[in-house]
């Protein structure tokens, strides 16, 4: 009751929570400039702008030298962390985070296209999720160190290439203290299935293209079932353009062709290209036929395809002529 009480004034007071959180900022300032935790915040700066892992030596350690240096480095940030809410203790590390299907995750540092954060799965609300159906591949590289704890994942991958309708590839892989384990994004994910009560995991991860989708397939054979840009900005256009097509908004026509043929992430385009052929048919195969010619468009194949079996189902389109310039 004395704690509750506590807490209580705490809340009532917003000066001194403000206070509290100007010495969790310096708490998590001082923790950056520790010895062990500098030089890897640096190689982070020059992993970030795209340098290879193997030469940002201080991170490159943390998943490929001796275990103790992760732990090492993770134990710093708890110490100083937990010493510092002692006395603050409805404050808040200014670090970002989130939870996600059971795993509560802490960005550490974050830099350019590269984050490096602690996972923490528990195993009660983790063995409470439904079987996945579909498998997620992302355009990023992931490596992760198990730092605490014990549980086992399926790894999944699908063949280089591969554009769905054969089955991919599962296995199971076991994780204890030290394991650690390299996903290539586009071909490869991994998939936390159990944990004996609680895991931690050091995670470091680069997005690879700025542009590349997100792809979803399904598990039992393989096929395509969604796709989505990875980058925010270009799955917010996705929506508003995928609103405009519902809204039969034949107006936005022009302007969503020319995003159709812009420099967006090929989700975004793509979406973009099929609402167009909704809403004017002429429109839609005169932009697909501009795609399709072009061998360097990363589209053309599939416009190319989607281009035939338009005309297959309505020859009348090949020779007509849009509004569309």
């Amino acid at each position: 009751m004395e704690l509750r009480g506590a807490l209580a004034s705490l809340r009532q007071d917003d000066v001194e929570w403000e206070r509290g959180q100007h010495a969790l900022a310096k708490t998590l300032g001082a923790w950056q400039v520790e010895p062990v935790v500098a030089p890897v915040l640096a190689a982070m700066k020059r992993f970030g702008a795209g340098v290879p892992l193997d030469r940002c030596n201080a991170l490159a350690q943390l998943f490929e030298g001796p275990a103790a240096r992760a732990q090492a480095f993770a134990d710093s940030l708890v110490a100083a962390g937990l010493a510092a809410l002692d006395g603050h203790p409805l404050g808040q590390l200014p670090l970002r985070h989130g939870d996600r299907d059971a795993a509560p995750l802490l960005v550490l540092a974050e830099t350019g296209g590269a984050t490096l954060a602690l996972a923490a799965y528990d195993g009660v609300p983790l063995a409470a999720l439904p079987r996945p159906r579909t498998a997620r591949f992302r355009p990023a590289e992931t490596w992760s160190r198990v730092l605490a704890g014990t549980g086992a994942a399926d790894h999944v991958q699908r063949g280089e290439g591969q554009a769905g309708g054969a089955p991919l590839e599962t296995r199971r892989v076991i994780l204890a203290p030290g394991t650690t384990h390299y996903c290539f994004g586009p071909r490869e994910m991994v998939e936390m299935r159990q944990v004996d009560g609680a895991m931690v995991a050091l995670r470091l991860e680069r997005r690879l293209d700025e542009h590349g989708p997100v792809r979803e397939y399904a598990l039992a054979d393989g096929a395509l079932v969604h796709q989505a840009s990875a980058r925010r900005d270009d799955s917010r256009d996705e929506l508003v353009v995928a609103l405009l097509g519902r809204m039969e908004r034949i107006d936005a026509v022009l302007q969503m062709a020319r995003v159709a043929l812009g420099g967006g992430g090929d989700a975004l385009r793509w979406q973009a290209l099929r609402e167009v052929i909704a809403l004017d048919a002429l429109a839609g195969v005169e932009l697909l036929a501009q795609v399709a010619a072009d061998p360097e468009d990363s589209l053309a194949e599939q416009a190319g395809s989607l281009f035939a079996a338009l005309l297959a189902a309505r020859p009348d389109l090949g020779g007509a002529t849009s509004w569309l310039t």
